[in-house]
């Protein structure tokens, strides 16, 4: 069962531009974070399966995840620090390891849990999974 830091993520974490070239923005801690940690809940819009598919078609699903019910939350339009988190090992390999993971905390929400110590001033990486990436280089043959 992964801990919770007990402030507001505004105050530990923030975005800024990400250490992988051309991934745009990525997630940092100005605190030490430390494994088991939940560093951040994902928060977005409960799509319909109707309007996933619409978003898709238009190749707006790069913040989509899929939820344990079937939905899909999409948090590319919501104030939500767990977005900003990199796949450092996504269409490129980069010298960055994962230290983080997609997860569940107590309540069954989808967040950024901590798989090693994190240390002020680190990006936060995880994976997105194969999936994600298989329907990624698909869309840009």
């Amino acid at each position: 069962m992964p801990d919770t830091i007990d402030v507001p993520e505004a105050r530990y974490l923030y975005v800024q531009s990400s250490q992988i070239p051309n991934a745009g923005n990525g997630l940092f801690s100005s605190i030490d974070i430390f494994k088991d940690e939940v560093i951040s809940i994902f928060k977005g819009e409960t799509l319909s399966d109707k309007e996933a598919a619409k978003r898709a078609k238009k190749k707006e699903d790069g913040y989509f995840i899929n939820m344990l019910d079937g939905t899909i939350l999409d948090s590319k339009h919501v104030s939500c620090f767990a977005k900003y988190a990199n796949d450092s090992q996504g269409l490129k390999k980069s010298a960055f390891p994962y230290n983080a993971e997609i997860g569940l905390n107590d309540e069954e929400e989808v967040c950024l849990i901590a798989i090693k110590k994190i240390k002020p001033g680190e990006e936060i990486f995880c994976s997105y999974g194969k999936k994600y990436w298989q329907k990624f280089k698909k869309q840009n043959l």
